[in-house]
């Protein structure tokens, strides 16, 4: 056994010693994700000190070691900074010194370490996206993202039929089946085991699938044709509102993008008449419906986001241009929650921490952090419809551009029901999409000859896409 291992090892360090000289930083960032997602502190970790050794934050040193041989060897393809960085490291910035111009010491019990929050959900996604926006990006790099997101949500879709089935020997990683391990046991949760970021992964999987798909030959489409139930099931089993808004959001910006203009209107009419049908015929089941929790725990969960948004807003006004400070919102919402001006039962939030990233920031950072954050995603929604209106260009950078717009689209739901920073699962796959976008746009859409114009006219058909994610 010992020889195996000695064996094992020194492969291992032949194999790091290869990946480290010739690997792909935007292949590595992949190989994060599915790392953080599969073999993350629930896979295993080790206790070192106060911060846990983990696989995932091995990689991550890997991977900027990496990044600066690449940059001394000129094997990196280093990019002028757009407003979008700028705001983005603003914001981290204004983060930083947040946190640390507040107390730190206090804390309520089991709340998560505003350092920690920080870390994860803001500064290792900055990484990812700063070490993919440095990297060569060409039709290549762009397909493996989209392969590789295409057979992660074939494997999300399948773990989230064994869950519903209840086939725990059949589930890996195996602490899936833990009812103590992460939340929402009972719904599909994955190997995220929270539903939440589960759904955010299958829905942008679902539409990387669809962009992956033109540059596939017959049976590779007709593959993806035929697993695309597996996705629309991951989604629908995480029991997730938000989830299934997002999925839609994602899928109808696509469509609306790709199909010729008769269909987008007829696309458009058809959406409001569902929406209109199922807030009049369906609203109170979509409120309180029956999951891990009773129909009234998950009717009360939606109706607490108003008491959410009253608490926010009374914050935001009494501190409204840098908030609390950081990761303070569990401590200094309780001054707010003896109010007895209002009927709603704020007193409910003291054992929550925010269920909204818009508000969140906005409480804690105030107007100019949330600014911030919105110039950020605006940035990037910007940049992808700039590279998808080039008329000039191939297919390939504008479906990865199409990619990150359906992901922000996906993603945007969360920010408004959920808190998306006490993890770097969701930030690390956006920031990712968007890091490679932004190189486009850098490589591709920015470097305009000044003897040439180019004008964008609403009605420009897209004729590398048209028809693509319906053929």
């Amino acid at each position: 056994m010992e020889i195996l291992i000695a064996v094992a090892a020194l492969a291992g360090v032949v194999w790091g010693v290869w990946l480290f000289w010739h690997g792909s930083q935007i292949d590595g960032a992949l190989a994060f994700i599915l790392t953080i997602c599969c073999f993350g502190y629930h896979f295993v970790h080790f206790d070192l000190g106060p911060v846990p050794l983990t696989l995932d934050r091995v990689l991550l040193v890997f991977l900027a070691g990496q990044y600066v041989l690449l940059r001394l060897t000129g094997r990196a393809d280093p990019k002028p900074l757009t407003f979008v960085d700028w705001s983005l490291g603003a914001l981290v910035v204004l983060l930083t010194g947040s946190m640390l111009s507040t107390d730190m010491s206090q804390s309520l019990k089991g709340d998560t370490s505003p350092v920690w929050r920080l870390i994860g959900g803001y500064v290792t996604p900055l990484a990812i996206y700063w070490l993919v926006r440095q990297s060569p990006i060409d039709a290549r790099a762009t397909r493996h993202v989209q392969g590789f997101l295409a057979g992660f949500g074939v494997y999300l879709g399948i773990i989230s039929l064994l869950e519903m089935a209840k086939l725990w020997p059949l589930v890996f990683p195996t602490y899936i089946a833990d009812p103590t391990v992460g939340l929402h046991f009972g719904r599909a949760r994955g190997p995220m085991v929270q539903a939440v970021s589960y759904g955010h992964y299958v829905g942008v999987c679902l539409l990387a699938a669809w962009m992956w798909r033109p540059s596939l030959g017959r049976w590779g489409r007709t593959a993806i044709t035929l697993v695309t139930p597996l996705f629309v099931a991951g989604i629908l089993f995480s029991f997730t509102r938000s989830v299934w808004m997002g999925a839609a959001a994602g899928v109808g910006i696509s469509l609306l993008i790709v199909l010729p203009a008769a269909w987008r209107w007829l696309m458009i009419g058809g959406g409001m008449l569902a929406g209109v049908l199922v807030l009049t015929t369906s609203l109170e089941s979509l409120v309180g419906f029956q999951r891990e929790q009773s129909a009234a725990e998950t009717k009360e969960s939606a109706e607490l986001r108003v008491s959410f948004a009253y608490v926010s807003w009374k914050m935001f006004l009494d501190r409204p241009w840098l908030g609390v400070g950081f990761g303070r919102f569990p401590l200094a919402k309780l001054d707010y929650l003896d109010d007895r001006t209002t009927e709603l039962e704020i007193s409910l939030l003291r054992p929550y921490v925010h269920h909204n990233t818009l508000l969140s920031l906005l409480t804690e950072t105030g107007a100019i952090g949330l600014s911030l954050f919105l110039t950020t995603m605006g940035g990037w929604s910007w940049m992808t419809w700039r590279i998808i209106r080039q008329p000039q260009l191939d297919a390939w950078p504008k479906r990865h551009a199409l990619l990150t717009l359906g992901a922000i689209a996906v993603y945007a739901p969360q920010l408004i029901f959920h808190e998306m920073s006490y993890s770097s699962l969701d930030n690390s796959l956006l920031f990712l999409l968007a890091g490679i976008t932004v190189g486009l746009y850098r490589t591709q859409v920015a470097p305009v000859p000044q003897n040439k114009s180019v004008t964008f006219k609403a009605s420009t058909p897209l004729p590398e896409l048209n028809g693509q994610l319906t053929a």
